[in-house]
């Protein structure tokens, strides 16, 4: 019975942000393990930040476990300046943010963080069925609308977002227009560009 109250308690503090860490350890794990197939050229850039994002979300993950030294780096409580913020500043300041929070986080049915997790992950599979091109603006429109911001932001990151994908697919030459079900039905080209 003590056993499984203590299973219980530890399941209970499992965050969303738990959640995304494991997802960052898979997936750069997955990343840097499948560019080791490629040629050496090729992998040096998904093998760096693949090894980065992994060992980063590791840290993360291991943060309450890691000496006090290491533990102060990772979870960012150190100054650069060596200047730190006295104990009382720094409740201070936490109780005022969640003053803040408190008062401007409208009843949703989800919470921010979970509605963020799963956007992304839908934002995720859908460009890859559908391309990048057509689903990052209905990405930045349903994220902007359910933070509730002025309509004016949501048309110009929209159109920013647009113009961003158009840079990608045709200056990087990256093919964010295409999609498992949507090929060369939004060939781009710009004007005067075989």
């Amino acid at each position: 019975m003590v056993r499984e109250d203590m299973v219980q308690e530890k399941f209970e503090n499992l965050t969303s942000e738990h959640a995304l860490l494991v997802f960052l350890v898979v997936v750069s794990g997955f990343m840097v393990a499948r560019s080791f197939q490629w040629s050496r050229t090729t992998a040096i850039f998904p093998q760096f930040v693949g090894s980065a994002t992994l060992i980063g979300a590791l840290l993360l993950l291991a943060r309450d476990y890691l000496p006090e030294p290491l533990h102060t780096v990772v979870t960012g409580s150190t100054s650069i300046t060596g200047g730190g913020q006295s104990d009382e500043m720094r409740a201070e300041k936490e109780a005022e943010a969640g003053e803040h929070r408190e008062s401007n986080v409208p009843d949703r049915p989800v919470p921010p963080a979970l509605f963020t997790g799963i956007l992304v992950t839908l934002y995720i599979g859908l460009s890859f069925l559908f391309s990048m091109f057509i689903v990052t603006p209905l990405f930045v429109v349903a994220y902007l609308v359910w933070f509730e911001r002025p309509w004016y932001m949501i048309v110009f990151l929209t159109a920013l977002s647009i113009v961003l994908a158009y840079a990608f697919a045709q200056i990087l030459i990256v093919p964010v227009d295409r999609g498992v079900f949507v090929g060369d039905l939004l060939y781009i080209s710009l004007p005067g560009v075989p």
